[in-house]
């Protein structure tokens, strides 16, 4: 089943739901690999007051280790936070966070990692396939035959034998999770192609050098592809080419109440999967810029997102941005910060160390943002507090806590107790 036709598979099997503003109970399923939860950490996370950190003990790794060579960070950290890679997904069947992509220099991986924090364990479920090497001059050959082994063109698009992007950057904000088909989105706005020698990658698959797709390389307008993963399987898996994009720094998020995918690069969209077409919104011209990050309240079926100091709603039902806020107490911007919607609490919850011009950082902090009152807040948590800079995280709905992983220390934040 190709790309298109697994999303008309699930229109047609949703077409005789209405869609309600909470997604529908997730089936159960068997999650592998299987891990033991902690007991004891369980019961202080239960335990947790409102408004309260807490730090969790050194994480456990585990899964598809064999390609780290015994690296002792990785194995002692697990996945470690990637440059400008700055969030994290739920996968609600699985109970556990789902994490990848690449940087410039460091961390240049197509592995795909997940945390448990129920067994406070990262698993590497796609051990990353060999990078592709800098070419020297004269070295041309020997560039053209790795690409032969270690690159494939399928279906319109450039990927490892196994199906992963070939050279991934990061993920900037353009990352997400399909409850419906189970399956990571990656919106990779370079293609796969960062730092890939791409005369040698067409003459090793028979294309011309100014083919359309090769083009792209830079962040600037032109094509991006979405890549999907499998945690299941531990598996790539299809490929959406022709994704529109105005530059490298986007956003991405699935709506489960509306079962579909949403886009802001320049203009925001939403992925017609009957057509398999990007549905420019009318009235959405008048939005944010690069370099944002979003949350979503399905409740109100709306958006926030943060840039900057900028605060700007994003209204589903009318597909209209609207300025929230022109020059907000504080902010988020990729990669100074990491935001999620908390469903307990019904606030928007932001670990942050922006720094601007007229407003020096302070050091990292935590926000909270209310979208009835159109009011940030400071709320003075309770405990030690993380003093971590670059950051991922996620909101966990399982043990209704804000995880933040900041590659040595991991902190979770209780902002509500769950009503019983």
């Amino acid at each position: 089943m190709n790309f298109l036709a697994s999303w008309m598979f699930v229109i047609v099997l949703s077409a005789s739901v209405a869609l309600a503003a909470e997604p529908a109970a997730v089936a159960p399923t068997r999650v592998e690999p299987e891990l033991a939860p902690d007991k004891d950490l369980l019961a202080r996370i239960e335990a947790l007051p409102d408004n309260t950190w807490l730090k969790l003990p050194p994480v456990k790794t585990v899964g598809d280790l064999a390609w780290l060579k015994g690296d002792p960070d990785y194995l002692r950290d697990g996945p470690r936070v990637r440059d400008y890679c700055n969030k994290m997904v739920w996968a609600p069947e699985r109970k556990r966070a789902l994490y990848c992509g690449g940087g410039h220099n460091i961390h240049p991986y197509n592995d795909v990692w997940e945390f448990d924090l129920a067994a406070n364990t990262w698993a590497c479920l796609y051990g990353a396939d060999p990078v592709p090497p800098r070419t020297k001059p004269g070295e041309e050959e020997k560039a053209v035959a790795w690409y032969k082994e270690h690159a494939v063109l399928k279906d319109g698009s450039v990927r490892t034998p196994r199906g992963a992007p070939l050279r991934p950057c990061h993920t900037w904000w353009s990352f997400a999770y399909d409850s419906d088909r189970r399956l990571m989105l990656f919106l990779e706005s370079h293609k796969g192609f960062f730092g890939v020698d791409k005369a040698s990658l067409a003459k090793a698959l028979g294309l011309d050098p100014n083919d359309p797709l090769l083009r792209t390389y830079g962040s600037g307008p032109g094509e991006a592809w979405l890549f999907t993963f499998d945690p299941a399987k531990r598996e790539w898996k299809e490929v959406l080419t022709k994704v529109p994009k105005a530059y490298e720094s986007a956003c991405l998020e699935y709506l489960p109440d509306r079962r579909t995918v949403w886009w802001l690069s320049g203009k925001t969209y939403r992925l017609d999967a009957a057509k398999g077409e990007w549905i420019a919104c009318p009235a959405s011209k008048a939005g944010p810029g690069a370099g944002g990050e979003t949350a979503y309240d399905p409740e109100t079926r709306k958006l926030v997102a943060t840039v900057g100091l900028k605060t700007w709603i994003f209204a589903c039902d009318e597909e209209r941005w609207s300025l929230a806020q022109e020059n907000a107490p504080d902010g988020g911007y990729v990669p100074a910060s990491t935001f999620c919607y908390d469903t307990a609490a019904k606030l928007f919850v932001l670990y942050t160390n922006l720094g601007a011009k007229d407003k020096p950082s302070v050091g990292p902090r935590l926000r909270l943002y209310n979208l009835q009152e159109n009011k940030w807040t400071d709320p003075a948590p309770q405990g030690e507090a993380p003093k971590m800079g670059n950051v991922a995280g996620y909101y966990d709905p399982a043990r209704n806590v804000t995880v933040v992983y900041g590659s040595r220390e991991t902190w979770v934040y209780r902002c509500k107790q769950a009503a019983k």
